[in-house]
């Protein structure tokens, strides 16, 4: 075994995978940012008695957080449209602002005030679907955060492309750039079934599937859609998807608020993961993810805060809370939506969704050390009788005081390394004064 770099424990470890359980006084040893051992604290300082230590008393450790779906960019755009159905929503406020203020200066801009907001609340990986997705790989590069990137694909002209032939056409070369990258993972990001027309359906599949990669895509996010599906095609588009060889296990379904129970089962068959984002669907009143029927199928279902403009926030922590709550709602049942299940899909089902469960999602022997901890001697967390619970329904969020990913520290006491928060803000301010 390879000498640790460093050993880092706390009171609590939450490793979530194998056993999603609660160790106490435990903690892990690091080398070139990998997890070489888990153990019990004193065992690890038996062992290794000369190496870096550093004991987290009273905060809980644990994987960092998944964000599976998300427009980063559009953190420049929280409030824009408020109070609009999804489809006036991006018909009538959210496309005409980003054609006249949405450049590729902006979207660095954007995107960097998610990383931020991200780390600082959590989470380590996040999935991106937006308008110049180099320029978004290039920030999350400069500012060490992993991610997956789903270039945007639409049959119409865009900020970034001028039809679905060369949207595509850019994704093969921005996949081509990144293929090693040892954070950056990029995917195909049709936008949705309706924008996107059945010939590049299948073209998409067909690279996907050659290359290995992922695909995102927005499916059934309200009754008006599949409501048009059905009048064009007799059915739903997770039949078109089948169809054009894209529902499988690298298809990445978000929203899902509305499913038939056959289509449930053609998902299920099909190993396709479902990310569900609360707060956005609740805020655009799109409709509610089965979540307890597909999890009942075995269908991996992840979180997602989707952008800023329709949250308003990136904050996963907050997401988890109310995708326990919604659970326990909508099935009338208050053993649903369980904290230790909760936790579970903003990170391990997380991981799986975008395929990288093999390197982040739970802190076990061989994988990244992408951690997070959370300080429980705050107002909002204190007492601890449930490290779950507490980590679900408390402030964990704005507790987060130390984040990692691949070993590398990019929080450390609550406090960005990489990025000055002072200065972006102003940056943000900056900008908006300036729209005209």
């Amino acid at each position: 075994m390879q000498a640790p770099e460093f050993l880092l424990s706390a009171t609590w470890v939450l490793p979530i995978a194998p056993h999603n359980v609660v160790l106490p006084d435990h903690g892990i040893a690091v080398h070139d940012g990998r997890i070489i051992e888990l153990a019990a604290t004193n065992e690890l300082l038996a062992r290794h008695p000369d190496c870096v230590h550093t004991h987290l008393q009273d905060q809980i450790l644990m994987p960092g957080l998944v964000n599976a779906h998300g427009h980063a960019a559009m953190s420049l755009m929280r409030g824009i449209g408020a109070g609009l159905a999804l489809q006036e929503w991006l018909n009538d406020a959210i496309w005409p602002f980003e054609a006249k203020n949405m450049d590729a200066q902006a979207v660095a801009l954007g995107t960097e005030l998610s990383i931020a907001e991200m780390l600082m609340s959590g989470t380590t990986t996040f999935a991106d679907m937006y308008f110049f997705p180099e320029t978004v790989a290039r920030v999350a590069h400069q500012t060490g955060m992993r991610c997956q990137i789903a270039a945007p694909i639409i049959d119409f002209a865009t900020l970034w492309s001028r039809d679905a032939d060369d949207a595509v056409h850019k994704t093969m070369a921005l996949y081509d750039e990144y293929r090693h990258h040892p954070l950056i993972n990029v995917a195909f990001g049709p936008h949705s079934p309706y924008t996107v027309n059945h010939k590049h359906l299948n073209q998409i599949a067909m690279y996907a599937d050659e290359l290995d990669a992922a695909v995102q895509i927005h499916l059934h996010e309200t009754r008006r859609e599949v409501t048009h599906a059905n009048e064009q095609l007799g059915h739903g588009y997770v039949h078109l998807l089948r169809d054009t060889g894209l529902l499988g296990p690298r298809l990445q379904a978000v929203h899902m608020t509305q499913l038939t129970d056959t289509e449930l089962q053609m998902v299920a068959a099909a190993k396709t993961s479902v990310v569900h984002c609360p707060t956005s669907n609740m805020q655009l009143a799109s409709g509610t993810c089965p979540v307890a029927e597909l999890q009942a199928q075995d269908v991996t279902v992840a979180l997602g805060t989707d952008g800023a403009a329709s949250n308003n926030t990136q904050d996963l922590f907050a997401e988890l809370r109310l995708a326990a709550l919604l659970a326990k709602h909508t099935q009338a049942d208050p053993t649903q939506g369980q904290a230790s299940d909760v936790l579970k899909m903003a990170t391990i089902n997380g991981a799986r969704a975008l395929g990288l469960d093999r390197d982040i999602g739970s802190l076990e022997v061989g994988k990244s050390a992408d951690i997070i901890a959370i300080n429980t001697q705050q107002p909002g967390m204190a007492p601890v009788h449930d490290p779950f619970a507490s980590l679900v329904h408390n402030n964990s969020g704005s507790a987060v005081t130390t984040v990692m990913v691949a070993g590398t520290t990019l929080v450390a006491d609550g406090r960005l390394n990489k990025i000055n928060t002072d200065e972006l803000c102003r940056k943000a301010r900056r900008w908006q004064l300036q729209l005209s």
